[in-house]
């Protein structure tokens, strides 16, 4: 049965894919390559699926050693700079305009320098760095908003069908679908690379599915109470992902996006929404207070399925002090896990200790207080744009909710800085970017002047202006 069942997963998968591509005649062909780093970020790495019996190494130094996922890389940043280019994009302004972001990135192409690994170190933050450039292949569309739900919506057509035919069918997907742990346990990875991977998979999948739903409902009034079939099927894959990847930290994240993009208080009172940023940004001194604390939070987290220890991560989190790399600077870019820092972490724990499980604590090994610090002062720069243009419309209200997601998210995992799909959509989402064809800057001109003010501007009632993204801007 598995074999028929692998036609019908392709044939689904073509159907959805063909069903989707009619609704949007606005984008390029070139949103394709934005499309597979998408896949690849979402899933596992080009030679994980060309070589399944490949080890992954998760986020150590290894991971990124294969010269099939270099070129990969390599082909698709290349291909999207000559597409920016193409597109006169302004790469200048770019970074101007994100003056933290690029100062985050800057920071750790010079953390190359005292690194152990220098050469590594430096490619891998390059690599990361290009990502941003795959990021202006969308922006620069004709319609950025329509090339961003296209986008995530066909990752999550090939994707979703494809974790589950490999969860259900062991054979003869014995390398993909699902891994053992040391003591046999069985963990569902479907088309990712291990159950938390899986799990953020279909969180980021489900949001961006679940908002495009509300686009086309709101695109077709009369249809306001029916659910497409397609979305409706992608959302129940997408939830039942969820539910086997056993990842209650996604599982939040996606209850806790969903409500931050209804709850219009958050477009209304800037308060509101500046006392959630100010929390997600506590949250984690918090956590490591939280002996402190455990009377009450060991309750909270028995609710969402962790213990105190949030399932061992503690462990490695006892294990890095002032004394573990330079307090100051860190240890340089990526390139403590796979050297004997890392190694000796692993042994005292008696396992393969590929990361921190902690965003924050990862920066802070690459980085030091340095990192830490550059890192607070791009998020509070994201975060106070962001909460200025909540009253727009949903999408700006999207973008806030992912922004309050990936501080959440990694308190237990570890994406700022990393080729992750929740760092990569975070970028995409707060990224601002300025005109690059400065002769439509008239036009736009013009045309925003004449656009009515949303609801709430100036105390109204008034229904919100649906905004008008044109190409070559879509500034935040």
């Amino acid at each position: 049965m598995a074999y028929p069942a692998l036609f019908a997963c392709l044939a689904f998968v073509t159907l959805l894919l063909m069903r989707d591509a009619k609704r949007r005649t606005s984008v390029s062909a070139a949103l394709w390559l934005p499309t597979a780093m998408v896949l690849i970020l979402g899933s596992r790495s080009p030679s994980l699926w060309l070589g399944p019996h490949a080890q992954f190494d998760g986020l150590a130094n290894e991971a990124a050693g294969s010269p099939v996922d270099q070129m990969f890389f390599l082909l698709v940043i290349a291909a999207s700079w000559m597409i920016g280019f193409s597109r006169r994009v302004k790469w200048g302004r770019i970074l101007a305009a994100n003056a933290a972001i690029t100062m985050f990135y800057g920071y750790f192409v010079i953390s190359s320098v005292w690194s152990d690994y220098p050469s590594s170190s430096l490619v891998r933050i390059v690599k990361l760095f290009g990502t941003m450039v795959v990021i202006t292949v969308m922006l620069s569309e004709k319609d950025p908003l329509e090339a961003i739900r296209a986008v995530y919506m066909r990752c999550a057509c090939v994707l979703f069908p494809l974790s589950v035919l490999f969860i259900k069918y062991r054979y003869p997907f014995t390398t993909l679908g699902r891994i053992y742990n040391r003591n046999g346990e069985v963990q569902f990875v479907g088309a990712a690379m291990q159950k938390n991977s899986l799990g953020e998979m279909a969180m980021v999948f489900s949001l961006f599915v679940f908002w495009d739903y509300l686009e086309i409902r709101d695109a077709n009034p009369n249809r306001k109470g029916l659910f497409r079939w397609d979305h409706l099927a992608l959302l129940a894959m997408g939830l039942y992902l969820l539910n086997i990847s056993e990842s209650k930290t996604s599982l939040v994240c996606l209850l806790a996006g969903m409500a931050l993009m209804f709850i219009r208080l958050l477009g209304t009172s800037r308060v509101m929404a500046r006392i959630v940023f100010a929390g997600a940004l506590v949250l984690p001194a918090l956590i490591f207070f939280s002996n402190q604390f455990s009377s009450v939070s060991t309750p909270i987290l028995e609710m969402l399925g962790r213990d105190a220890t949030f399932t061992g991560r503690t462990d490695i989190w006892d294990h890095i002090t002032l004394d573990t790399v330079n307090p100051v600077i860190g240890a340089g870019f990526w390139n403590f896990w796979g050297g004997p820092g890392g190694q000796a972490i692993g042994d005292a724990l008696d396992t393969n200790a590929v990361n921190a499980h902690q965003g924050y604590l990862d920066i802070y090994i690459d980085g030091g207080f340095v990192g830490l610090g550059i890192l607070l002062v791009m998020l509070l720069s994201c975060g106070r744009r962001l909460i200025r243009t909540l009253r727009v419309d949903r999408y700006h209200r999207l973008k806030f909710a992912f922004l309050i997601i990936t501080l959440f998210a990694d308190l237990t995992e570890s994406h700022f800085g990393r080729p992750s799909l929740t760092w990569f959509t975070m970028l995409l989402l707060v990224l601002d970017f300025p005109y690059t064809r400065p002769e439509n800057a008239l036009a736009e001109q013009q045309q925003e002047e004449e656009m009515p003010l949303p609801a709430g501007a100036e105390g109204g009632a008034a229904p919100a202006a649906v905004p008008v993204h044109r190409a070559g801007h879509f500034a935040v």
